[in-house]
């Protein structure tokens, strides 16, 4: 690693680190507040991520004026720097103050699906934060395993994994040679198996419309159902204008099983990606804008 990457990702690592204390110090309102704040800031900063995010929602977005697509790309830096706050603070949150801070509609379902004894595949993308969701779970008593990349610094991911963990959240690393087992055992043990399907990866995908554009999708969640059985759900959580939060839960979906494979993990991940479109629309505000979704096209990976 070149001197100049390596002494960047210690500062990040260190930064991080006072971040952290400072934010645990704070009261948790004040401290998601301020993260909101910096998120604006970093907004002004980042000129290229603020491009592109602009890009990406006028393609989405034509109808909408730039005004107004300026004002969702600001939340959308608002809503991460929120939820890196809230990230932080996850320790204050528990049984007795959970009800205060998010409420849940759809949590029968979940208990519907595990009564089949299959374990279940939950379904969401980087809505609002997600994060904060899983730990919810977590919190109420629910077995949650979490499918995730390693972040690029070996110490960030552990602070990262130590968060999530506090709320017994198992997190099952992207490319771990043994990941297969584990999302066997998770299943066959009646436990959540939550993945995110909504960012362009270096995973196996199908491409499948997103905002009228193609865009690289990953299909293990398609796969995964139609080989286990699993019952699939697909829930978001939002924030509310009172940094509280929803999270809302849909029964458990219907998939094309036709016996074609290849057809029936294509047009299932394509029904994921539609309902994950639709909440997008419902809040844009709350998507991770500035990642470059169609980064990779038809005729470009083949």
């Amino acid at each position: 690693m070149r001197l100049r990457k390596k002494l960047v990702r210690g500062a990040i690592y260190h930064g991080l680190r006072i971040l952290i204390f400072i934010a645990y110090l704070i009261p948790m309102n004040t401290s998601v507040k301020i993260g909101g704040f910096l998120g604006r800031l970093v907004y002004y900063i980042l000129h290229k991520e603020r491009r592109k995010t602009i890009n990406n929602l006028k393609r989405a977005f034509p109808e909408k004026d730039n005004a107004e697509l300026k004002k969702i790309a600001k939340g959308c830096f608002a809503s991460l720097g929120n939820g890196l706050f809230e990230l932080i603070n996850l320790p204050k949150i528990n049984k007795n103050n959970l009800d205060k801070i998010v409420k849940v509609e759809g949590e029968a379902y979940v208990k519907e699906a595990l009564s089949r004894r299959r374990g279940f595949i939950f379904i969401t993308g980087h809505v609002g934060n997600w994060e904060l969701m899983g730990a919810v779970f977590g919190i109420k008593g629910y077995k949650v395993n979490v499918i995730a990349a390693p972040l690029y610094d070996n110490r960030i991911n552990e602070l990262l994994i130590r968060q999530r963990s506090i709320h017994n959240i198992r997190v099952i690393l992207r490319g771990s040679q043994d990941i297969k087992r584990k999302i066997i055992k998770a299943l066959h043990n009646n436990e959540s198996l939550s993945m995110l399907i909504d960012q362009d990866t270096k995973v196996p995908g199908v491409f499948v419309d997103f905002f009228g554009r193609q865009a690289y999708t990953p299909l293990g969640a398609a796969s995964i159902a139609l080989r286990t059985g699993s019952p699939v759900l697909m829930g978001f959580i939002t924030r509310q204008s009172d940094n509280t939060h929803k999270i809302t839960i849909g029964p458990a979906l219907k998939l094309i099983n036709t016996g074609d494979r290849e057809s029936d993990i294509r047009e299932n991940t394509l029904l994921f990606t539609k309902i994950i479109e639709e909440q997008i629309r419902k809040t844009p505000e709350q998507w991770v804008w500035m990642h470059n979704r169609w980064k990779k096209q038809p005729e470009k990976h083949n």
